[in-house]
C-alpha cells in the first residue's frame, strides 16, 4: 500500500449486554440479527462510497468476506433469498482509501438503520401510551445506548511482512470508556437491570400508575401476552427486540426466513427440550394427542398457542403440536398461573389443571414416556482467529466464509439434509455460532461443527488441524431463566474450554436452578468426547449406580479441591494406576458383569477411564488430566438417562 491509503478498524457493542440479555428465544434471535443487520449497514455504507468514486467494491471490505453474504446483498438490495440468521460479525477490517471520514460514516449509516427501527417499535406499540416521561427515556435509551469505535491509520508492516493493525481496536479500548450519561433513575428493567422501564412510575407511591401504563401497553390490539407478559416491566431496547419481529418486513425490506421460517413464533426452550418425545408423537398420532388439544382449549382460560416455528423441525403445524412447551411437561402445567386457567374459584382453578395432568399423562403413556425437562445451549467459536487475521488473511477471510455457509446447511430448516431436529440456529457469523439444541443432538452438532470448521480451512489451503475450534454446551432445565444459562455458555467457553484447558476442546456442564451441579471438559482429539457419548448410548455394561457409587465413595479421596492448604496432597491423588484398578474393582461388583471376559472388561473399563481423565493441553502438548474426574461420570449418566432412544452418533465417528 502507499502512504495515501488508510486502513478502517470498525466495532459495534455492546455485544453481550444486546444478545445474552434475552427472556425468551425471540429475543436472543432478534438481538443477533439486529446487531448483524446494523453492522452490516456500517460495511454496506463503504462499498456504496467506494462504488460512487470508482473503486473496485471487492476490495473494501479487507475482513470478513461479505460480497457473497446473503444478509449483505439484502442489505444493499440485492434480495435473491430471505436471509434470517445474522452472518455478519460486529467488528470488520476495511481499505478506507479515498473515503472521506470513513469511521463518521460507518456510525451514520449504523445509527440511521437503527432510528429507523426504534421509531417503527415507538409509533406502533408505545406512542399509543406513552407519556413525557415515556418520551423522554425512549429517546435517552435509544440514543446512548451504541458503544461505537473505529481507528483508522496508514498500514503499517513488521519486519516479516506481516501488518500491525491487528491490535489497533484493541488498544483503542484501553483508553476508551463507553460512558451513556448518569446513572437511570427510578425503577429498572426487568430483562436489562442497568436501564429504567419505560413508564416513569415507581413502585413506591405509584405503584397503581405504573400498573395502569403496563396494562394499557398489554390490551393494544397488535400486542400479545407472548409480547409483553403480564407484570413484566421493560425498558427501551428490550422492547426494541420483543417487538422488531412484528415489524421486521417493513423496516429491513424483506421477510426474514421467508416462508420457511416463523420469525415471530420461536420455539420456547420448553419446546425444544421436548423435540425428542415430539418426534415420536409424530409419528403415533391419535385421539389422545386430540383431546389433549381439546382439554388445553376448554381448562385454559388464555390462548394455548405456542411459540414453536414447527416449520424448523418438520412437525405438523397445528394442533397438538403448536401447543405452549410448558403444556407438554407436568411440572410446566403445575406452575401455570392459576388466573390463566379456566374456572373462577381457586377449586376450579386446580380442577382444570387437574384434568390437564390427566390428558398429558394419557398421552405419555400412549408415546411410552415423557418429555426431558433439558435443551442444551451450544456455542461454538474459532480459537485466537484475531491474532491470528494478520499471517494469511486471504485463507482466513476463505475458511470462514466457507465455515459460515457449511453451518446455515447443518441447521437447514428445510430438512433437505436430514437435520429437522437439530435445533434451532440463532447466529453464524465468522467463526461464531449459536444454538439452542435438544439434549439429544448436541454433542453431535458440536462434533459436526467442528469436523466442518476444520475441512472449511483446510479446503482454503491450511494445513491440517492449524485452524482449531472450542465449544461449550451447557444443558439446562428449561425453568431455569435463559439468560443465566446464556452467561454460563459463554463462561464455559470462555474461562473453561479456552483458557483452562488450552483450546481445542469441548466443555460440558448440566444446569438445574440451583446451578451448575457438575461438569466436564476435554481436547477434542482422542477418545474422551467419543467415549462420553458411547456410553451415555449404550448402557448396558453399566449399572445406574455404578458413577454414583464411584463418586461417593472415592470423590473425597482423589479431588483435589478436598486438601488444604496446609495439608499434603496424597500421591495417590493423582495416581491413575491406583484410580484404575479403583474403577476395574467398582465395575467387577456389578451382578451383570460376572460372566463378561477379561477383554470385555478390560474395554469397559477404558472407557471409563477415558471419561475421568479428560484431555488438556499444556504448552502445545495433549496430556490426560493426572485428576480423576468424577463429574464425567455423573455426566455420562446424565446423557443417558436423558436420551429418547439412541440418538448420540459422535461415539461411532458419524459426523
Amino acid at each position: 500500500m502507499t502512504s495515501t491509503e488508510q486502513i478502517l478498524h470498525f466495532s459495534l457493542g455492546p455485544v453481550q449486554g444486546f444478545i445474552a440479555d434475552a427472556r425468551r428465544t425471540r429475543d436472543l434471535w432478534a438481538g443477533s440479527f439486529l446487531l448483524s443487520w446494523l453492522s452490516g449497514h456500517a460495511m454496506a455504507a463503504l462499498v456504496d462510497e467506494a462504488e460512487r468514486i470508482g473503486r473496485d467494491p471487492s476490495g473494501v471490505v479487507i475482513f470478513p468476506d461479505v460480497l457473497p453474504d446473503a444478509m449483505f446483498r439484502a442489505i444493499r438490495g440485492h434480495i435473491e433469498e430471505f436471509p434470517y440468521i445474522g452472518s455478519l460479525p460486529n467488528r470488520f477490517k476495511a481499505d478506507a482509501t479515498g473515503i472521506n471520514n470513513p469511521g463518521a460514516m460507518c456510525r451514520n449509516a449504523v445509527l440511521r438503520a437503527w432510528a429507523n427501527v426504534e421509531s417503527e417499535v415507538y409509533s406502533q406499540f408505545i406512542e399509543p401510551v406513552a407519556n413525557d416521561t415515556t418520551r423522554k427515556i425512549w429517546a435517552r435509551q435509544c440514543a446512548t445506548f451504541w458503544d461505537i469505535s473505529w481507528v483508522q491509520g496508514a498500514p503499517e508492516i513488521d519486519g516479516e511482512g506481516k501488518p500491525l493493525d491487528g491490535v489497533w481496536l484493541d488498544q483503542r479500548k484501553n483508553w476508551h470508556t463507553h460512558f451513556s450519561g448518569q446513572a437511570e433513575p427510578g425503577d429498572l428493567c426487568h430483562q436489562m437491570g442497568n436501564l429504567q422501564e419505560i413508564s416513569g412510575f415507581s413502585r413506591l407511591g405509584e405503584k397503581s400508575k405504573q400498573t395502569e401504563f403496563w396494562d394499557r401497553l398489554t390490551a393494544l390490539r397488535n400486542v400479545s401476552p407472548l409480547d409483553v407478559r403480564a407484570g413484566e416491566r421493560l425498558c427501551a431496547i428490550t422492547l426494541v427486540k420483543r417487538f422488531f419481529p412484528l415489524i421486521a418486513e417493513n423496516v429491513i425490506g424483506w421477510e426474514p426466513g421467508g416462508q420457511a421460517v416463523d420469525v415471530v413464533h420461536w420455539p420456547s426452550v420448553s419446546y425444544i427440550a421436548a423435540l425428542p418425545w415430539l418426534k415420536e408423537a409424530d409419528g403415533l398420532r391419535n385421539k389422545d394427542q386430540s383431546a389433549y388439544w381439546r382439554d388445553a382449549q376448554n381448562n385454559l382460560a388464555v390462548n394455548t398457542m405456542g411459540e414453536a416455528a414447527s416449520k424448523l423441525f418438520g412437525l405438523p403445524g397445528n394442533g397438538f403440536f403448536k401447543l405452549d412447551g410448558h403444556l407438554f411437561h407436568k411440572d410446566g402445567i403445575r406452575a401455570w398461573p392459576e388466573k390463566e386457567l379456566s374456572g373462577q374459584t381457586p377449586v376450579e382453578c386446580e380442577a382444570a389443571r387437574e384434568r390437564l395432568l390427566i390428558g398429558l399423562a394419557d398421552v405419555q403413556r400412549e408415546i411410552g414416556g415423557a418429555p426431558s425437562e433439558f435443551y442444551a445451549v451450544l456455542i461454538m467459536d474459532g480459537d485466537s482467529i484475531g491474532a491470528r487475521i494478520g499471517e494469511v488473511p486471504e485463507q482466513i477471510k476463505t475458511g470462514l466464509a466457507n465455515f459460515t455457509d457449511q453451518v446455515r446447511q447443518h441447521f437447514d430448516p428445510s430438512g433437505r439434509d436430514g437435520n429437522k431436529s437439530l435445533g434451532v440456529l440463532l447466529y453464524a457469523g465468522g467463526d461464531d455460532v449459536l444454538a439452542l439444541t435438544p439434549v439429544d443432538t448436541a454433542i453431535d452438532a458440536a462434533q459436526s461443527l467442528r469436523q466442518k470448521y476444520s475441512t472449511a480451512f483446510v479446503d482454503a489451503g491450511a494445513q491440517a488441524g492449524s485452524f482449531t475450534m472450542s465449544g461449550a454446551i451447557v444443558y439446562a432445565q428449561y425453568k431455569v431463566p435463559l439468560q443465566a444459562v446464556l452467561k454460563k455458555a459463554h463462561h464455559y467457553l470462555d474461562a473453561i474450554a479456552k483458557d483452562r484447558n488450552g483450546r481445542d476442546s469441548l466443555a460440558i456442564a448440566v444446569m438445574k436452578p440451583g446451578g451448575i451441579t457438575f461438569d466436564w471438559v476435554s481436547c477434542w482429539d482422542g477418545d474422551p468426547v467419543s467415549e462420553l457419548c458411547s456410553v451415555a448410548r449404550d448402557r448396558s455394561s453399566f449399572s445406574g449406580s455404578l458413577f454414583h457409587n464411584l463418586r461417593s465413595r472415592y470423590a473425597a479421596l482423589f479431588q483435589t479441591e478436598e486438601y488444604t492448604d496446609r495439608e499434603i496432597e496424597p500421591a495417590f491423588v493423582k495416581d491413575g494406576h491406583l484410580m484404575a484398578a479403583i474403577v476395574r474393582a467398582e465395575y467387577l461388583r456389578q451382578g451383570n458383569v460376572r460372566r463378561e471376559s477379561d477383554s470385555d472388561v478390560d474395554k469397559s473399563v477404558a472407557s471409563l477411564m477415558a471419561i475421568g481423565q479428560p484431555l488438556k493441553r499444556k504448552a502445545n502438548a495433549i496430556q490426560k488430566e493426572q485428576q480423576f474426574s468424577f463429574d464425567g461420570l455423573l455426566l455420562a449418566s446424565f446423557l443417558s438417562g436423558e436420551l429418547m432412544g439412541n440418538r448420540l452418533k459422535g461415539a461411532s465417528g458419524e459426523q
